[in-house]
């Protein structure tokens, strides 16, 4: 039997709206369910980027125009960001810094790039498409579901374009 006197019932409440308002990282399985968009029309905006930022950030938009997410620049959409965050264990973060109204989807998606870890130019590509496909609302993927190694969502390795699954999950909106 559920608790119904009104002040459990507002801490109940009060404790789920809390919940929802913390921003999730996207780090789940192929629907990562933190960073759902609120279109498929996504303008982009690099702030102060490192040439291996501006590497990836045009990468990861140019693999999101091969979905049915069309891209423009000018920001107010995904916002790419890079810098030195130290020895966190991640090279990238996507997450969602402002939900719409309802909590449905998000309007604004951070991009964030971590320079502390050295890598080559190949893998800031991979890291672009990877952190980019976060915010199509892709999640990571592992070697079961990605046996041919040839997905930028896998986490074990750089590969440096989304396959034909991923494209399908973009387009089914999962």
């Amino acid at each position: 039997m559920l608790p119904s006197s009104p002040r459990v019932l507002a801490v109940l409440a009060a404790t789920a709206a809390l919940v929802l308002a913390v921003p999730s990282a996207a780090q789940a399985g192929h629907d990562d369910s933190g960073t759902d968009p609120d279109n498929r029309n996504q303008a982009v905006k690099g702030f102060s980027l490192t040439a291996n930022g501006t590497s990836a950030m045009n990468h990861g938009k140019a693999e999101l125009e091969r979905s049915v997410i069309t891209t423009s620049w000018g920001g107010g959409d995904i916002e790419v960001y890079d810098s030195t965050y130290g020895d966190t264990g991640w090279h990238g973060r996507t997450d969602c810094t402002n939900w719409n109204a309802l909590w449905t989807s998000c309007d604004i998606i951070r991009v964030r790039l971590n320079q502390s870890y050295s890598k080559t130019a190949s893998q800031w590509k991979s890291l672009g498409c990877h952190e980019f496909g976060h915010t199509a609302d892709l999640g990571h993927r592992y070697k079961s579901t990605d046996t041919d190694s040839n997905s930028c969502m896998r986490i074990e390795i750089w590969p440096t374009r989304y396959d034909q699954h991923d494209l399908n999950a973009i387009s089914a909106g999962t």
